[in-house]
This record gives C-alpha cells, sequence and structure tokens, in this order.
C-alpha cells in the first residue's frame, strides 16, 4: 500500500486552505518536483487567482521525488486524492512534463487517456508556456487545453465553472468551454489529417488569450517554500515577453508583444514582500537599464537581497555592476549562448565579443566573485571553430576573474554550463534540424577536452538523451502518446525512451521544408509564419535583425 505524501516536514508561508462545502474543487497539479513547481511563477499565479473566488478551492499537486515510487500523490493542503476533485488543471512549463502526465493520472487513478474516461471522471484540463507553444503531443490526455495568459482566461472560466454542473455530459461541457472562455482548444474537436489538423466544421485556429493591460498586482509567489529551487524567495514578474528576438527562443516569440510592466505596478506588488527579505526578478530582458538600475537602486535602500536568474550583457554597466555587488551577489550569470560571433550573429543574439568582456571587467571590479556562463551546442550553422570558441572565451573571462582574485586572496570560480539546442516551435528554428549524435559527441569532446579539469572551471554538460527526447517532444505529434509518453508507465528511464523511439525519431528531428505542415499550426499566436521564415533565411545569411520597437514595428504581426 502506497504511503501519502505529507509536506508537514518543512514550512510553507501563504498556503490557501478553505472548506470544501459547497465549493468547486480543483486539483491544480505541476508535472515536476515540488521545489521546481514553488519556483515557477505561472503556476503560483493559477493558484492565486483561482482561489481569489469564495467559490473556488484550488489545492496543489506535485510529482513525488525520484526513489519516492511508493508515494501516493495526494493534495498538499488536504492530503485528498487526484479523484476527490471537480476539475483537474495542469500547469506545464516543460515539454519532458508531458512524459510525466500518465504517470501522475495512473497515480491518482484517473484513466490516462481522454476517450476512456467516464462522466463520473473529473474534467482533465492543461495550461501552461509547453502547451502553447505545441500541446499536441499531451493532446490524447487532455480534455482541453487553456491557452494564453491566465489572467485573461481566468474571469471567464470561473465564470464557465459557476454556471455549469461539472458532472455533465462531457462533450457538451467541452463545447460549452470553447465558446465561453478565450484561448480554449479542444483535441477531441480536431482529427489529425497528413501530418498537420484538420479544421473542418466550426472550430478553428485557436488565438491564445493575451494580458495587454497591465495588472495593478503582477505575478508574484504567493506561497513562500523553504524547499523551493530559490527559498524563500518572492520571485515576481517584472515584464512579460520579450522583443529581442532570439530565434531559437519560443517564449520571445509566442509571448509576443513584449509587456514590460510600470514602475507603479511593480512598487504596488512589492508592497506584499512582508515574509522574506530576498526578492528574485523575473523577466528582466526587456527592461530598459535606467528602468533597472533605479529599480534595484530602490530595493536596496528597503535592504532586499537580490537575485537574478541571468544578467544580459549589454545591460550591465559599471553602475549596475556596484549595485550588484552591493545587494550581497556573490556570483552573476550571463549568457552568450555562442562562442562565436558569427555564430552569435546567425541566433540573432545581438551580442558581440567586446560587451560580453566589457559586462565580465564590469563585474570583476565590482567585486562579484563568481560567474557564471550559459551556451549552447548543436546550434544551425555551427562548426567545429564555434565550439573552440567556447573554450577561448571561457578561459579569458577567467582570466580575467582569477587575476581580480589573487588581489583579494579568494579565486573564485567560473562556471561553464553548456545544454544542446533542441529546434522549438514558433521560432524561427522551428525549421531546423536537430544535431546528430556524431555532431553532439564531437562537440562535446571539444568542451571536455579544453574545459575539463582547468583549475577553477566548472563544466556542466546536460544530458544528450534528455535533450534528443525534448527535441522529439518540442515538435512532436498526437502519435507520440503510444509511441513515447505512454511508455513512461512501464517505467521505461530516459535511455530505454531514446532506443525505443530512435526508429521513428527522423520524422521529429529533420530540417523542414517552408510550406510543410505543422501540427501545432491548429494555434494562432499572431507572429507570422512568413516573418518566422523570414528570420530562418536571415539566419541562413548570417543577418541580425533588431529588437522589437513597441507601437512603432508591424513586422511580425504581433502589434496591430
Amino acid at each position: 500500500m502506497k504511503r501519502p505524501l505529507s509536506r508537514n516536514s518543512f514550512k510553507e508561508t501563504g498556503v490557501i486552505r478553505k472548506r470544501w462545502k459547497n465549493r468547486i474543487t480543483v486539483g491544480l497539479v505541476f508535472p515536476d518536483t515540488y521545489g521546481t513547481g514553488m519556483s515557477n511563477l505561472g503556476f503560483q499565479r493559477v493558484y492565486e487567482l483561482l482561489n481569489a473566488h469564495d467559490l473556488i478551492v484550488a489545492e496543489r499537486f506535485f510529482l513525488p521525488a525520484f526513489g519516492q515510487s511508493d508515494v501516493s500523490i495526494r493534495s498538499v493542503e488536504s492530503s485528498r486524492g487526484l479523484g476527490e476533485f471537480d476539475l483537474i488543471l495542469f500547469s506545464i512549463s516543460f515539454e519532458y512534463s508531458y512524459l510525466n502526465i500518465p504517470l501522475i493520472l495512473a497515480g491518482g487513478r484517473i484513466p490516462v487517456f481522454t476517450e476512456d474516461r467516464k462522466t463520473s471522471c473529473p474534467l482533465v484540463l492543461a495550461g501552461g508556456i509547453a502547451c502553447q507553444i505545441n500541446p499536441e503531443p499531451a493532446a490524447p490526455f487532455i480534455d482541453a487545453f487553456l491557452l494564453g495568459d491566465f489572467e485573461a482566461i481566468c474571469p471567464d472560466f470561473v465564470e464557465f465553472l459557476e454556471d455549469h454542473e461539472l458532472s455533465g455530459k462531457k462533450g457538451r461541457l467541452l463545447e460549452s468551454l470553447s465558446l465561453q472562455v478565450p484561448g480554449v482548444y479542444v483535441p477531441s474537436f480536431y482529427m489529425p489529417l497528413s501530418g498537420r489538423i484538420s479544421q473542418e466544421g466550426p472550430y478553428g485556429q485557436v488565438l491564445p488569450a493575451i494580458q495587454e493591460k497591465p495588472p495593478q498586482i503582477l505575478p508574484h509567489t504567493v506561497v513562500l517554500s523553504e524547499k523551493a529551487s530559490f527559498p524563500d524567495t518572492f520571485l515576481m514578474e517584472v515584464g512579460r515577453g520579450c522583443g529581442r528576438g532570439c530565434r531559437f527562443c519560443a517564449a520571445g516569440y509566442v509571448y509576443r508583444p513584449p509587456r514590460p510592466w510600470p514602475a507603479e505596478n511593480i512598487k504596488n506588488t512589492l508592497a506584499l514582500a512582508e515574509e522574506t527579505k530576498k526578492i528574485g526578478l523575473v523577466g528582466l530582458e526587456f527592461m530598459e537599464t535606467a528602468g533597472l538600475q533605479g529599480l534595484i537602486s530602490s530595493l536596496l535602500q528597503s535592504r532586499f537581497k537580490l537575485g537574478f536568474s541571468s544578467l544580459r550583457a549589454d545591460a550591465v554597466t559599471r553602475d549596475f555592476a556596484s549595485l550588484l555587488a552591493a545587494s550581497g551577489s556573490k556570483t552573476a550569470t550571463i549568457a552568450p549562448e555562442a562562442g562565436s560571433e558569427t555564430l552569435r550573429r546567425r541566433i540573432n543574439k545581438n551580442l558581440t565579443r567586446e560587451q560580453i568582456l566589457e559586462c565580465c571587467r564590469h563585474l570583476v571590479t565590482a567585486g562579484i566573485r563568481n560567474l557564471k556562463l550559459y551556451f549552447m551546442i548543436g546550434l544551425p550553422f555551427e562548426d567545429d571553430e564555434d565550439v573552440e570558441d567556447i573554450v577561448c572565451l571561457s578561459k579569458e573571462i577567467l582570466q580575467m576573474f582569477t587575476g581580480a582574485g589573487r588581489k583579494r586572496g579568494n579565486l573564485g570560480h567560473l562556471t561553464v554550463s553548456v545544454s544542446t539546442f533542441v529546434p522549438k516551435a514558433w521560432t524561427p528554428f522551428q525549421w531546423a534540424a536537430f544535431a546528430g549524435k556524431n555532431h553532439l559527441g564531437r562537440r562535446r569532446d571539444i568542451l571536455e577536452k579544453g574545459l575539463r579539469g582547468v583549475p577553477n572551471v566548472r563544466l556542466r554538460l546536460d544530458s544528450p538523451e534528455k535533450a534528443f527526447i525534448q527535441a522529439i517532444l518540442s515538435r512532436g505529434d498526437r502519435d507520440l502518446a503510444q509511441d513515447l509518453i505512454i511508455q513512461r508507465l512501464k517505467g521505461m528511464g530516459t535511455r530505454k525512451l531514446v532506443k525505443k523511439i530512435s526508429s521513428k525519431a527522423e520524422k521529429y528531428l529533420r530540417e523542414r521544408s517552408f510550406d510543410e505542415p505543422f501540427p501545432w499550426e491548429i494555434l494562432n499566436h499572431r507572429v507570422k509564419k512568413a516573418f518566422l521564415y523570414s528570420q530562418w533565411q536571415k539566419a541562413q545569411q548570417g543577418r541580425q535583425s533588431p529588437f522589437c520597437e513597441l507601437l512603432k514595428c508591424r513586422r511580425c504581426g504581433a502589434c496591430k
């Protein structure tokens, strides 16, 4: 008999608990570990907005940690089972989490496939950025997707819950949901047809909902936890989307137009950070340097400790670096993404070697001890020399940091974190091929020989097997439900999954042609396909494109 997963052994602040009587109950599921889920602002936002309505009680579920297969899946708040809720809502941020959906449903005694669920089963819905990019691999498990900004979806969704008896006939419920709530995609209303989704009948492309007006209170951490990936940290979104146009970044396109939130709304939200002195700022990518420095200065005056996931190298001025050091930060993170300037132009990183080095000089001078660098391998048009440039650039930065470290008597360290490029739907690189095993192996060897064992350098390489599976899921279709995802229920680990799918992988990993239909085109993300393809052509030519000019530019189609 499985033991329930108890979370009473650590502290949470801000948990919302309600009586169930006469309320609609929602099981809110993050299909990954507790620590990851509790540091996810989208998940926290849905929890907050649903529980803001008296008629609704939303309770959290997570994937048990590795090695806890004997733990039953129960809610954090009341330790109830998944099948006891009126509605199940998955919040999915990573394609790899699609593999965990059948594990969680089966663990909650819910039939895995939507076609096998009886009327007595709760509706199973899903949302989150992964679904917003390409929901198709998970479509056979999900009754309906809620796509887009939940702030724009929530009012009509709550009204739908109040208006309908959720134990009614599923077909009618889903039809009402799709008609009443923006951004709803019901997979059973669309049939796969020759590599694309048929749009015959009354249902056309689904337009994800968008929150154009800034919320008065911005997305922020509602429940503080000492076991979150960012322990006891008040995370806050300062902007949504990014207009820098990196050609590999799906979030940069599906969240267009970029929306930097007003300073007044940021101030209003920060007033809620009463239980901690740690602040984490999310969504800095498109914030103006002057506004960012003013925000940091204000937070330091209020005696907050600050955290940043990554810094824009071209935004790190001497003054900014000094503020960063004054906040108590000992480590800074920047993302050159590619070692050579030629490859950075192709991916539209808009970042020169001198800007990277100048950023590091500012950080060194300010007293930052440690630095993390993020790179990718397997990018389109990459060759061995581009990867060798990762080694050269890293060593040049290391020399800069260790030189300063010797003077202060503390060398610090440089972490070089390298991930494998995965082509994403809704980006200019959705047409690109995923790099082959031999190609990636050679690239990893260059990094190993150049950086492994170098004093004060930590080389971190991702799992090539996981990248392989992610590449299949990111541009996958409904066939993966049987070919890959359902195999997870048989206890297959990543390496076994790679062997299972290898014979069919070329369908998902190959380069695509412009006129080829894509399964994810059942969605309409405002950004025109012709614009994305023009960016793919510019990448082939090694040409950069400028950043978004809000309210001035109409090139991509996101701004109307």
